[in-house]
């Protein structure tokens, strides 16, 4: 009795009840009456009609939940109505029949094999440089201020970025896979992003882009005990991360990829000082309410600058570390306002650093001390030395971060002419030490331009930054005068790099209970 093929599913049901019910080793021709062949275990034979498979989308063909050790899933046939195309299960990944050469679906790539790839088209978009910004390193490598400043990342603040491959206009590719080489690890791959993956399994049509692939990286590496250390790597020995996007264009895989560099440059500004060699200066006050923006600016540009307010930064006393004191509106200490008083710290008021103590009424505040004759203007009681500077280093009180601190006063008399005396500034190239010291009237300051090839300063000083009194915290001098404290002392004072117009004194001696500005240099 020959059986009509039918597409109706109850029909079709009786059939495969029909057959399954035969001893398992028979042979069946289902629509005819003849004997398969001897290779065939069923024939369906038929001019009215065909068979219809499952039909499955790109969801539910996963929710099969196939790996690649599926191997008794070999075989298996679908057709995948997002793709409109039949698939089939072999060798562990879903292929389909739809392109040449029937292309793997969600095959992913071994990094081992990126090598034996050709470069195709399209483009990676995203932040490419990572300037952790803890150490001055001025190599050629680290490029311009500017570009150095552009680049400034604090991963502990943000630590996420994303990545999208877009198509070239001309050309259509599909299944589009990542690899993500991470030598050195500073991605949090483990925890929150897979090293390799499928972005697109199908088709992406010319000018298309896949979906955005996120980077984790680890929050650390601003840090100086990171793993890997970043610190101290300019652009030539950056940690690298490299993101490889690879397609098939029908008739083989290609890649394209983008290579993201994880380094540590600063913005720093070198003159000449006396003797030979460079003194490189942060390239900004600290505390100025434009620092991020004055990272990005030429010394001139920032001596150009409209508003000189925004670079005068705080105002520190001599050896205190920066717990809010610094502030130009931190209130004073014993009593808050302007009036004159003796109020210096001692005893349980200080802490094992010789710094106020987080729990004393001082702390955070400007401590006025108008005594001259027995404290001599101190902030604290008794005078301590080496609060900012000790034995050749910088101690935990210095208020300059990480690959910086406080000039010593040798190092502001080295960039002028090697004396401590009050100097005129003729506008010239200074024979000793080979910098040429201008005055800025429209931003009251000095470029500082070393001769040799360049013509261009090196460096700017802001002076309109005034001082705060030791007697009474009142502001004096802005937009006239400044004064900025060194690491060293001169008896009961410490000694301060001082300048007006006309005139620079590198060693100038004052009551350490003054509020002067601070200017890092490079270790």
């Amino acid at each position: 009795m020959n059986l009509k093929l039918s597409i109706v599913n109850y029909q079709l049901s009786i059939i495969l009840l029909l057959f399954f019910s035969l001893p398992l080793k028979a042979q069946v021709t289902i629509g005819a009456q003849k004997a398969p062949h001897s290779y065939s275990q069923l024939e369906l034979a038929g001019t009215k009609g065909g068979v219809r498979l499952p039909m499955l989308s790109n969801d539910e063909r996963d929710a099969l939940n196939l790996t690649s050790d599926s191997t008794e899933a070999s075989g298996l046939v679908i057709f995948n109505t997002d793709m409109d195309c039949i698939e089939f299960w072999a060798n562990g990944v879903w292929t389909d029949l739809c392109s040449s050469g029937a292309l793997p679906v969600e095959k992913v790539m071994n990094p081992i094999v990126l090598a034996n790839l050709s470069f195709g088209s399209g483009t990676i978009s995203g932040r490419t440089l990572f300037d952790i910004d803890a150490t001055p390193n001025v190599t050629p490598s680290c490029g311009t201020v500017a570009d150095r400043a552009a680049n400034s990342v604090d991963f502990s603040k943000n630590s996420t970025y994303d990545y999208v491959y877009t198509t070239s206009p001309t050309q259509t590719v599909r299944n589009v896979r990542y690899v993500i080489q991470d030598p050195e690890g500073v991605l949090l791959a483990s925890q929150l992003q897979p090293l390799s993956g499928t972005l697109v399994p199908d088709v992406l049509d010319p000018g298309e882009s896949a979906p955005t692939l996120t980077l984790n990286f680890r929050t650390d590496l601003n840090s100086e005990s990171s793993i890997p250390l970043i610190v101290g790597r300019d652009r030539s020995a950056a940690a690298k991360v490299i993101i490889n996007i690879i397609y098939n264009n029908g008739s083989s895989d290609l890649k394209v990829t983008e290579i993201l560099y994880i380094q540590d440059c600063s913005c720093g500004q070198s003159v000449k000082k006396v003797g030979g060699g460079w003194l490189t200066f942060m390239c900004y006050n600290l505390g100025a309410a434009i620092a991020d923006t004055l990272k990005s600016m030429s010394p001139t540009q920032q001596a150009n600058y409209a508003i000189p307010a925004d670079e005068y930064g705080d105002l520190y006393q001599w050896g205190r570390a920066a717990d809010g004191h610094q502030l130009r509106s931190s209130l004073s200490y014993l009593t808050p306002g302007g009036a004159a008083e003796s109020s210096p710290v001692s005893g349980s008021d200080l802490d094992g650093n010789g710094q106020v103590a987080s729990g004393s009424a001082a702390y955070g505040k400007f401590i006025k001390n108008n005594d001259l004759t027995t404290t001599y203007g101190d902030w604290r009681i008794p005078p301590v030395d080496t609060l900012w500077y000790n034995n050749g280093k910088k101690t935990v009180n210095d208020p300059c971060p990480t690959g910086w601190r406080v000039p010593t006063t040798t190092e502001f008399q080295s960039i002028l002419n090697g004396s401590a005396d009050q100097v005129p500034i003729p506008g010239s190239y200074n024979s000793i030490s080979g910098n040429k010291w201008q005055w800025v009237s429209s931003n009251p300051g000095y470029l500082v331009t070393p001769s040799g090839s360049s013509t261009s300063p090196a460096l700017f000083i802001p002076v309109g930054g005034g001082t705060r009194g030791y007697s009474n915290s009142g502001l004096t001098g802005v937009s006239s005068y400044g004064y900025y404290w060194s690491s060293s002392v001169n008896g009961s004072n410490a000694t301060a790099w001082y300048g007006i117009y006309g005139t620079v004194n590198p060693a100038s001696p004052n009551y350490r209970g003054y509020g002067f500005s601070v200017r890092c240099i490079a270790q």
